[in-house]
Parts: structure tokens; sequence; C-alpha cells
């Protein structure tokens, strides 16, 4: 199996893709105001969540070309509160409001060396304390209108999600998975998906609820995918030996369970420590793998 890993933009290195040439898209990228990632500017840092729901859809609307008519595009995206302290340099104070040493190291650790929310003007309707944004419907409604067909709103349910201190509000325990697609026939596989019935005698329809536990990895990539969950898009969103992207590699989890299913994989990252993790990663899943890759 012939991979290309790469270190750089999404919107550069797809340019060197034959265009109708990928069976499967499938990403999570950087939720808004959640997370740092590199010091240059990048999704999820726009100035407010608007201009980010406008420039992810952009984002796409750019590789949707590279795509196939009958290719699959799945994405994960989490939403955000208004007025959100995530990353606030106070969050990580003690309770004498001195920084400890492994404050410190975590707050560095998680990129979160200055408030990640964007200081917004409350305006008492979307911009005020406590609101829950919608970001992912945002999106997938902005998706729509630039023509993508959404063929399902999958919930991803995290059972083992960690309880949220919040006193006034129901601890969130779930993620939007988008699945669009460019036109009305496409590549859909439900029998590799399939589940047992209750009854135990046959298979169905696994539904639009998937009871998936997070998986945590070593290094310091705190949002990567759990490969149940991808390696079940990907075994109904593409065939064998087909091609998967994921714009947004992370650590490599599509990577991973691509090769596992016989798929090709490219990966696109700017962060190289990321890539450095997802090669490294990859090479002790499959140590005795002779798989060609490129990367650099």
């Amino acid at each position: 199996m012939n991979h290309q890993i790469l270190v750089g933009n999404t919107l550069n290195h797809i340019q060197n893709l034959p265009k109708d040439s990928i069976d499967l898209i499938i990403t999570s990228p950087p939720y808004w105001a959640k997370r740092r990632y590199c010091d240059e500017e990048e999704i999820g840092t726009e100035a407010t969540p608007e201009k980010y729901v406008k420039n992810l859809t952009k984002f796409f609307k750019t590789l949707e070309p590279y795509l196939k008519k009958e290719g699959n595009l799945f994405i994960n995206i989490g939403d955000t509160f208004f007025g959100s302290g995530a990353g606030a340099w106070n969050k990580y104070l003690d309770k004498q409001g001195n920084v400890t040493k492994y404050q410190k190291e975590r707050k560095e650790k998680y990129y979160t060396l200055k408030p990640l929310q964007p200081k917004l003007k409350q305006n008492g309707k979307l911009y005020q304390n406590k609101q829950l944004l919608l970001i992912p419907s945002r999106f997938a409604i902005e998706m729509q209108e630039n023509g993508w067909i959404l063929r399902d709103d999958i919930i991803w349910h995290k059972p083992n999600r960690i309880p949220a201190s919040v006193k006034d509000r129901f601890n969130n325990t779930y993620e939007h998975v988008f699945h669009f697609v460019k036109s009305k026939k496409y590549f859909f596989d439900l029998e590799a998906v399939k589940i047992p019935k209750i009854s135990g005698k046959g298979l169905k329809n696994p539904g639009d609820v998937w009871s998936i536990k997070t998986q945590p990895l070593k290094g310091n990539h705190t949002a990567t995918f759990p490969e149940e969950l991808v390696e079940k898009i990907i075994q109904c969103g593409s065939p064998i030996k087909g091609t998967v992207l994921d714009p947004f590699l992370g650590t490599g989890t599509t990577w991973v369970c691509a090769h596992r299913l016989s798929r090709k994989c490219i990966g696109f990252d700017i962060n190289k420590d990321f890539i450095g993790i997802a090669v490294s990663r990859f090479e002790e899943y499959f140590p005795n793998d002779n798989s060609e890759i490129s990367k650099n």
C-alpha cells in the first residue's frame, strides 16, 4: 500500500493530487476557540464563530473537486459555549492564585498560552455568556447552501466522557459526525457495518447514534479520533483498495485504520510534531510492514 503523509497546508498539497481521485474524506477539523496547534493562523482561531463556519465551508469547497462524484465526506465537529474561559490563565491557578509547575506544564502542553476565545462584545443575542453557539448546525446548513447533500447527522455518544464541573446544565456527552455527498448516487456499504439484532438472529442497520468510547493516546495531541469510529466510516464510506484523505491527520488514526482495512491513506497536517507521532504510531502498529510511505 502506497501512503502519502505530508507536513504542510492541505490547501497547498491538495493541488498535487488528480481531480476525482479520492473515495472518502474523513476528518475532525480544529473546533472553534478550543485549542491552538501551531503558532500561525489556522482554522479554529477565527475572530468569530460565523467566520469559522465560513472559513471551514470554504476549505471543504476547495477539496470538493478532488473527491470522486460517488465519494463521501465525513466530518466530526464539536460545539462551543460563548464566553468560555478555555485557555484563560486563571483556569490553571491553584486556590491561592499561584501558577504551579504542574499547571504551567499542563498549559504549555495543551497550547493554551492565552485565552482561546476572542473577546467579542456581548449583544444579548448570539453573543452572550453561557450561550451554546450551535456551531455544528450552522456549519451543516452552510455546507448545504454550498451544494453539499447532508445524508446523516450521526451522534457520537461518548460513554466515558469526563464529568463536567458545571452545576447549571447537563454534561455534554456527544459530538456530531456529518455525512455529506456530492451527488444522489454514491458509494455506501451498509452491509460492512451492520450489527447483530437484539434477538441474536441476523443483522440490522446500526442507526445514527454510535456509543464509542474516547481513546486517549500518548503525546501532546488531546483531541484524537477513536479507531472504532474511524473504522466504521472507512468500511461503509470507501471500497477496499480505495483512497482515503484526512486533511487534518493529527496523530494518524485515519492512516492506521485505513491501512488496517486495506485502503490507501493520504494525510496532511501543518504540525510536524503530530506527523512525527503519526509515523511512530504507524511503525509501532505495523512493525513488519513494507508499505511505501511518502513523507517529509
